[in-house]
């Protein structure tokens, strides 16, 4: 068997267990790496099979740029702002905390050099918030949480990943020089943020020539792949870049593309998201599992766990006490009351993943570490934090959730209904502006508000237009005024993005038939 066959058996089994996990009631991404843990453990033992290698530097830049794009897509900009602080409390307050912590315990127990052990803890410091969403998604868990744990899990990487290019720095040369390394702190941030803004703005006047939807797609899906690596070589953060890329794309959606780009590009990113999270995370369980495989003394496990432990009560000890529960839950101008039920939820979340595991793969021999103990070491410890948060608090997340009852499996169905009810007053209202503006068309926009309301065209409709109207323009402008209230309704929080994804899919493909783009596209006439 070449390398290519055992490339083809990992996506079968990746595909294969994602259509066995639908039956599921625990998340995807936990399924996945629980049977790539288990089929990692027994590929060694099968004849014929290569072992399952990843070059370490080239898996961050092979997932996280979709995955952050579409994380950063999806998350409401306006809810954002609003939990900035509690985000920024866990993404770096939190996360620096656990570096020292996970430091401090195994330089204690297995007597790691204190460079070594501040990579160590650098590596574990970030949490995966993939499963954890996918979790408060599907048990209805309050919008305000799921917003920080997805900008959390933003956030953090960029934050870890600079602390762990530095505490390498200095783990290789021996020491720290705290000048340059404050001015790589003060450079990383801003100037990811600054790469991200201008390529963003940079792409749109482009985008808005274009009349290809194929083309815009295929920039959309190469413009996050070049973002992160021009930041890189810059020495910016590269997260930071295309998180804010993400958030760019998403404010400029509006002006920049059409109806039919909008839909086309939802039906890529889609189709890269999935693959990507089901790819990496059953990757990352064959990776764990044919390393567990090997013989690791007692001490490391120990010491594993033990950390594990550590990085666990940490994020308890910090979500009701450091960060103050009222500000970290609700968000700075939120009057909404919390709950220790929610906040312990938001404690049991702390799930460490992919960037754990590629930044513990990329790390490089140490000059005092001549037998690769201390490397292996570091690389064993962070295997068991993975396992531990990842299989076992990813698998009781849910029941966790159901049990304390802070989830509402109902809340999504109710937040499409109101969602759906509000998007066609816009629309009627906007009519009725149109009249306002031009009387001659009252007729016209009369006879559109009655298909409004009751549903035959627009939200609500799903794109089931009788034929194309005779008079468009005031549709398709109450059809924009139907998306302007649903991404409203996102941007604020009030609604999940997968109810705001149907509905303006909805709104997209009824401006396509109205305005004559899906004949174009499909080649048909009216």
């Amino acid at each position: 068997m070449n390398s290519i066959d055992t490339g083809l058996l990992v996506i079968a089994l990746t595909l294969a267990t994602a259509v066995g996990a639908r039956r599921l009631s625990t998340p995807l991404p936990i399924v996945l790496a629980i049977v790539g843990i288990v089929a990692g453990a027994a590929w060694r033992f099968v004849p014929g099979l290569l072992p399952v290698t990843v070059p370490p530097d080239r898996v961050l830049f092979i997932f996280l740029p979709p995955l952050l794009t579409t994380a950063a897509y999806a998350l409401p900009l306006g809810a954002f702002r609003r939990n900035i602080i509690p985000i920024a409390l866990l993404a770096v307050g939190l996360v620096l905390a656990t570096m020292a912590t996970a430091a401090v315990v195994a330089h204690l127990l297995i007597g790691l050099p204190w460079a070594a052990a501040f990579v160590l803890g650098a590596i574990v410091a970030p949490p995966d918030p993939v499963a954890a969403t996918a979790v408060g998604n599907k048990s209805g868990l309050a919008h305000r949480l799921v917003i920080i744990l997805e900008g959390e899990g933003m956030v953090n990487d960029a934050i870890a990943i600079v602390a762990y290019h530095l505490a390498v720095i200095a783990a290789v040369t021996g020491h720290l020089a705290w000048t340059g390394a404050g001015l790589a702190i003060l450079w990383a941030a801003p100037a990811g943020v600054a790469v991200g803004l201008a390529l963003g703005y940079a792409v749109a006047p482009l985008r808005r020539r274009l009349d290809d939807v194929t083309l815009e797609a295929g920039i959309s899906l190469f413009l996050p792949y070049v973002t992160y690596e021009i930041a890189d070589r810059l020495g910016a953060s590269a997260v930071l870049a295309v998180v804010t890329l993400g958030f760019t794309l998403q404010r400029l959606e509006t002006t920049a593309s059409t109806a039919a780009v909008r839909l086309a590009a939802r039906t890529v990113w889609a189709s890269l998201r999935f693959a990507s999270t089901a790819l990496v995370f059953l990757l990352l369980g064959l990776l764990i599992g044919e390393a567990a495989s090997t013989r690791v003394s007692s001490s490391l496990v120990l010491a594993g766990v033990a950390v594990t432990v550590a990085v666990i009560a940490l994020r308890f000890i910090w979500i009701f006490t450091v960060s103050n529960l009222r500000g970290l839950v609700s968000g700075a101008r939120s009057t909404a009351a919390p709950s220790r039920r929610e906040a312990a939820v938001l404690g049991w979340a702390g799930m460490r993943g992919v960037v754990s595991l590629a930044l513990a793969l990329a790390l490089p021999a140490l000059p005092s570490d001549g037998d690769g103990q201390t490397r292996n070491a570091v690389l064993v410890i962070t295997l068991i934090v993975i396992v531990g948060t990842l299989v076992l608090q990813g698998v009781t997340l849910l029941p966790l959730v159901t049990w304390l009852g802070v989830g509402d499996p109902d809340r999504e169905a109710r937040d499409e209904r109101r969602a759906r009810a509000r998007a066609r007053r816009a629309g009627l209202a906007a009519l009725d502006r149109s009249v306002r503006g031009e009387p001659s068309l009252a007729a016209d926009c009369r006879a559109l508000a009655e298909r409004i309301a009751d549903g035959s065209v627009g939200i609500a409709a799903a794109g089931n237009l009788g034929g194309r109207p005779h008079k468009e323009r005031p549709l398709v402008t109450a059809l924009e005024a139907e998306r302007t209230a649903v991404m409203h309704m996102r941007d604020t929080g009030q609604i999940g993005e997968s109810v705001a994804e149907r509905l303006v899919t909805e709104v997209d493909v009824d401006t396509m038939t109205v305005t004559g783009t899906a004949a174009r596209l499909t080649g048909s006439d009216e």
